[in-house]
């Protein structure tokens, strides 16, 4: 380039610089006006937030001593019966001195890891802990060759023989 033209390149950088300089310094003001009309508006719905906020609190808190009241009323009840029923109870438990087998169903999906079982293991209170069932399924590699299926287990049964029932195809 020549230095003719660069200096005309100059003069339009400046001229353009001025420009929005005015603009700015008259024009920009208005933009700050209307974001004071969003401010104004803003701490009034903070406002009407606050009513429904503290309306939603009296509501949860009505609700909550309802269930605290229900509660209260099923337990004195709970403890009505069982102290009427407590004394055949124990006449029955001090008859049988050998321990209840207990027998359950568990169902395994497919696609269902062996976590699942244990899970439902432990819900059903053959397993004291599902974790460490889990791991003992991992360790033996048993893990991958559990089956999709209904399988009955019971409550005598240690875990090499509930991996060896799940494990079966039914």
């Amino acid at each position: 380039m020549n230095k003719p033209a660069l200096r005309y390149l100059a003069l339009g950088f400046l001229v353009s610089a001025i420009v929005l300089a005015g603009y700015r310094l008259f024009f920009y003001d208005v933009q700050i006006t209307a974001s004071e009309e969003n401010s104004i508006e803003e701490t009034t719905l903070n406002e009407e937030e606050a009513s429904y906020k503290e309306m939603y609190e009296n509501l949860l808190a009505e609700t909550e001593v309802a269930n605290l009241e229900n509660e209260a009323a099923t337990s004195e009840t709970e403890v009505v019966n069982e102290e009427a029923q407590s004394e055949p109870v124990e006449d029955a438990e001090s008859d049988s001195s050998e321990p209840s087998v207990k027998e359950v169903t568990v169902v395994i999906n497919d696609g269902d890891p062996s976590s699942i079982a244990s899970q439902q293991l432990k819900e059903q209170g053959l397993i004291e802990d599902a974790l460490d069932f889990d791991g003992f399924l991992e360790d033996n590699d048993y893990a991958s060759l559990i089956r999709p299926g209904s399988y009955e287990v019971s409550s005598d049964m240690d875990y090499e023989q509930l991996a060896k029932v799940l494990m079966d195809n039914n």
